[in-house]
């Protein structure tokens, strides 16, 4: 459930959300129903959850130490995430009609309250299409507020920004005493200190001229944030403090109207919205986080092996055929999870905790029966066990030199006590990185400007990671672009781009220079690379939302290309979190040639720009098929390029040695690499070969149209595309034509 009382709104209708449960049978219609009224049962286990909160306060000193500087803890938080961390609230509009410009003939001022990065300001000055409005916008963290002032989007005309601490008297560059029309207070008194609440709300009614109105929208009682709080983050009676040292307080509606009016205000009205969630699938009403779920859902394939021979037994086989299961085998799967590994049948349904407190015993006596044969719980657990170990690979952070230098970063590690190390004259980097403390972090010796950290689950919170300094990038995938190695100035083309770490480390040893034209089929991805290219610094390169065997590489703008990374779909194989070996995902041989045939098809494109001088491929994969055989497929089509030798000679994990170019390619193992599994082979262009070069340049459209084809059905496939168009409509599509889609970032 999810509370949140607002100072605005209409009584009985929720302007955010219209899905009212009317009939306890309609339940698992939808996945959300709002304005839910709470039955007894949610009411006591909301307050059990809150009194063993109340078992694990933080101590006085702490709690002392949060409240009286809260600014700091905001400044802190800004600082690491800066304006990456909330999303813009574009919803403003159907919570506060009040914003829409449009319906006032006059000109309106109001202020935003704790307007952070700009979540709330830039929303609303985007709805002022006739621009009636002058915003204020004020933040108690000064990072904050430096932040949304240097963005693109301030415009100074339109909106003032000041840093001010709400709790104190405003301050010189405040709007004057009654002055503004609207105050905007989204998610900000519940930060505050509740006993300073009285002279906070006195201020801001100081401000507002006479019908002037608070918009208002916060954290309610009982809300899911407010239950998930785990022991030393309770301060006081509903108030808390977050992992990074904010405070949240979850107000009572009845509460909230009392403090309001003894400040002066008078109620239009106080709404509160109880938004139940479900899982329609499973017939459960949901109280339990994704990441939660996730996990259950992970462990659970885990232990899918065990489950399906417990099952296999004849007296436990019935439990797939009950009613209640809807054979639904991932379902039950769980449920056997939750029974015999994790905690019990407590949060589950009644009639399938009872059901399971029939077949329990029968469930326990047949896991019995294979353990002593080595194939139960035990034996997987320990595998499961051994496996994470495997996992739990060092933290590769590539420094981002579009942002500073190597010599900056190492300063900064090193003023924040990291010991930076170097790799010792004869030592192994496979054992130093098993003996690297947690203060310490290794400068690889392979790799220029990537650093080697202890394995941590939570590095990506680091601030260096947040603010895009640091790129979390695996050391074998590093490997690609490190190898092509264009000087400043060069043009690239980078096949098979998305999510783009490789195009970004292509832009940095470049040093933002010359240009590279990026190329990606698929739309989300696509999306995603533009918005770390932005964030990383990125300004030398092209994004087309394009698939690159479609390209002419005979056209102008790719006459000056000499380099190309051609990175393709594959297999993924050599991804150590995998989930294949735990839900039995064995190699699939027609999957793989066609993947192959795919990723050679894009090898030898690449290879008919021409002005290309050196190619890199490289997948992460560990089947011969899509590495050497791709390769010796290339060097038997295409003759004006080969393998280049002694590529990296310190790496010792090489191709296989049944082809002769092999000891040239270079491979990644995770337990002789410390790395994801990987391949990559170089490819340089031969002198003197200019009739192969214009040969090239003219393919049959026959085959250029067998190629297309061929290239929509494998990545079809390997993306698991969905299509929203039947089979005609893509037909028609195709004899239109697409147009081509580029963007410059």
């Amino acid at each position: 459930m999810r509370e949140e009382p607002s100072g605005r709104g209409r009584p009985g209708d929720i302007p955010f959300g219209n899905r009212h449960l009317t009939e306890d049978r309609d339940v698992f219609e939808y996945n959300a129903w709002d304005n839910m009224p709470w039955d007894e049962e949610m009411e006591r286990e909301a307050k059990e959850i809150v009194e063993r909160q109340k078992a694990a306060k933080v101590s006085e000193e702490k709690g002392r130490s949060l409240l009286e500087e809260p600014s700091s803890h905001w400044d802190a938080f800004y600082s690491q995430h800066t304006n990456k961390f909330f999303m813009d609230r574009n919803w403003l509009l159907k919570e506060f009609p009040e914003l829409d410009t449009t319906q006032s003939e006059s000109s309106m001022r109001a202020l935003e309250v704790g307007c952070g990065v700009g979540n709330t300001t830039f929303p609303i000055l985007d709805l002022d299409k006739d621009k009636k409005l002058f915003l204020y916008s004020c933040d108690f963290s000064s990072k904050a507020v430096e932040v949304l002032k240097t963005s693109d989007k301030f415009d100074p005309i339109r909106c003032s920004a000041f840093v001010w601490d709400i709790t104190q008297s405003p301050p010189s560059d405040a709007p004057p005493q009654e002055s503004l029309d609207l105050v905007i207070c989204v998610y900000v008194l519940s930060a505050i200190e509740p006993k300073k609440l009285h002279q906070t709300l006195t201020h801001l009614r100081s401000l507002l001229k006479p019908g002037g109105s608070l918009l208002l929208k916060d954290y309610g009682r009982y809300d899911m944030a407010q239950l998930r709080f785990k022991a030393n983050r309770l301060i006081d009676d509903n108030l808390y403090c977050r992992g990074d040292g904010t405070l949240v307080y979850f107000f009572d509606s009845n509460e909230l109207d009392e403090r309001l009016r003894e400040a002066g205000f008078e109620k239009e009205a106080n709404v509160v919205d109880r938004r139940l969630i479900v899982n329609r699938a499973k017939k459960v009403k949901m109280q339990r986080n994704k990441k939660i779920l996730l996990r259950l859902s992970a462990e659970t394939l885990k232990y899918h092996q065990v489950f399906e021979n417990i099952l296999a037994g004849q007296e436990c086989r019935p439990l797939k055929e009950e009613k209640a299961m809807e054979g639904d085998m991932g379902y039950i799967f769980v449920c056997m999870y939750e029974l015999l590994v994790g905690r019990g049948t407590k949060e589950l349904p009644f009639d399938i905790s009872s059901l399971l407190s029939h077949y329990g015993p029968l469930l326990r006596a047949r896991e019995k029966e294979l353990a002593a044969e080595g194939r139960g719980l035990e034996s997987m657990r320990e595998k499961k066990e051994q496996r994470e170990k495997e996992c739990m690979m060092p933290r590769y952070a590539r420094i981002n030199t579009l942002k500073w230098t190597e010599e900056e970063a190492i300063e900064a590690l090193e003023k924040e006590e990291w010991t930076v190390v170097r790799l010792a004259e004869g030592e192994q980097f496979i054992d130093r990185i098993k003996t690297l403390r947690s203060s310490e972090v290794l400068i690889d010796p392979h790799v220029e400007c990537l650093l080697v950290f202890p394995f941590s689950p939570d590095f990506h919170s680091y601030w260096m990671v947040a603010n895009r300094n640091l790129i979390l990038q695996d050391k074998a995938s590093c490997l690609p672009a490190f190898l092509l190695n264009p000087p400043p100035n060069s043009f690239i083309v980078d096949a098979c781009s998305a999510p783009g770490m490789k195009t970004s480390h292509l832009a940095a040893l470049m040093h933002n220079t010359g240009e590279i034209f990026a190329f990606d089929r698929a739309n989300d991805r696509v999306e995603t690379m533009k918005e770390m290219l932005s964030y990383g610094g990125v300004k030398n390169t092209r994004v087309f939302n394009e698939d690159f065997l479609r390209v002419d590489t005979g056209s102008k703008q790719y006459a000056k290309v000499e380099y190309a990374l051609v990175d393709p779909p594959c297999s993924g194989s050599g991804i150590v979190k995998r989930m294949d070996e735990w839900i039995g995902g064995g190699v699939d041989e027609y999957r793989l040639s066609k993947l192959a045939n795919l990723q050679a098809m894009l090898v030898k494109h690449a290879m008919s720009l021409p002005s290309l001088k050196r190619v890199v491929y490289s997948t992460c994969s560990v089947h011969e098929t899509e590495n050497e055989l791709v390769v010796a497929e290339v060097l038997k089509d295409v003759s004006h390029f080969r393998v280049v030798e002694g590529v990296l000679p310190q790496w010792k994990e090489r191709g296989r040695d049944t082809y002769e170019f092999g000891r040239h390619c270079l491979r990644a193992d995770p337990s002789k690499t410390a790395t994801n599994g990987f391949f990559v082979a170089v490819f340089e262009r031969v002198e003197g070969e200019e009739e192969e070069k214009s040969a090239k340049k003219g393919k049959k459209k026959g085959a250029k149209r067998l190629i297309e084809e061929e290239s929509e059905e494998v990545e079809e496939e390997v993306e698991q595309k969905k299509m929203k168009t039947d089979d005609g409509e893509k037909k028609k599509k195709k004899k239109k034509g697409k147009k081509e889609r580029q963007n410059t970032l």
